[in-house]
């Protein structure tokens, strides 16, 4: 990558940087993907223009000369605005492709905070799966009960044996007429007689 004399990448090296990045395995199908291309190269402006503020370099004046910005209004530091305000107009441009985007409050909390937003993701995950642990083990005290309970009542209702075995039973439940449920499927169809749902 070509820098100038302020450590700051010439547009070149700007255009190759970014053909390179839309061409990485045919990722701008995706809607935001051009959102994060556009919010990439906003950071890099402003970083820019951060330099060029603290650190005025004769070549970066608009009068010097064959300087990086010879004759451009306000020289380098009138270029990083015109292509930060670039950068604006084109982000407002993309606001339509994620108008139906859904983003939960906790994970702008997180950016406001300055806090890695993926980390909404892990406790959604950790939390769910402890809800779904849970859920399942209140199913698996139900199926428990109800072996229990059929046992008894055929031992303490000898007559009625026949009758209690030939009951439907939730974890045999035939779906399409053709076969019988087992292992985490018979779990599912206890569910649905239940009316028990697992968490998403």
């Amino acid at each position: 990558m070509t820098v100038d004399a302020l450590g700051v990448s010439s547009p070149d090296a700007e255009h190759h940087h970014s053909a390179r990045g839309h061409t990485m395995a045919g990722e701008g199908t995706r809607p935001t993907y051009a959102i994060e291309q556009t919010l990439e190269q906003l950071l890099q402006s402003l970083l820019e223009m951060g330099i060029c503020a603290s650190d005025v370099q004769e070549s970066a004046l608009s009068s010097t000369p064959g300087g990086v910005a010879s004759g451009y209004p306000g020289g380098l530091m009138g270029r990083k605005v015109s292509q930060t305000m670039e950068q604006l107009t084109k982000l407002y441009s993309y606001s339509g492709t994620v108008q139906d985007v859904m983003i939960p409050l906790e994970v702008v909390n997180f950016v406001d905070q300055g806090k890695n937003p993926h980390m909404y993701t892990r406790e959604f995950i950790e939390r769910v799966a402890g809800e779904n642990m849970y859920t399942n083990g209140m199913l698996s005290a139900v199926s428990d009960y109800r072996d229990i309970l059929t046992s008894s009542l055929g031992d303490a209702f000898p007559e009625l044996v026949n009758h209690i075995r030939a009951s439907p039973h939730p974890a045999v439940k035939q779906e399409n007429g053709t076969h019988a449920m087992d292992g985490n499927d018979a779990q599912l169809g206890s569910n649905r007689e239940t009316g028990v749902k697992m968490e998403p």
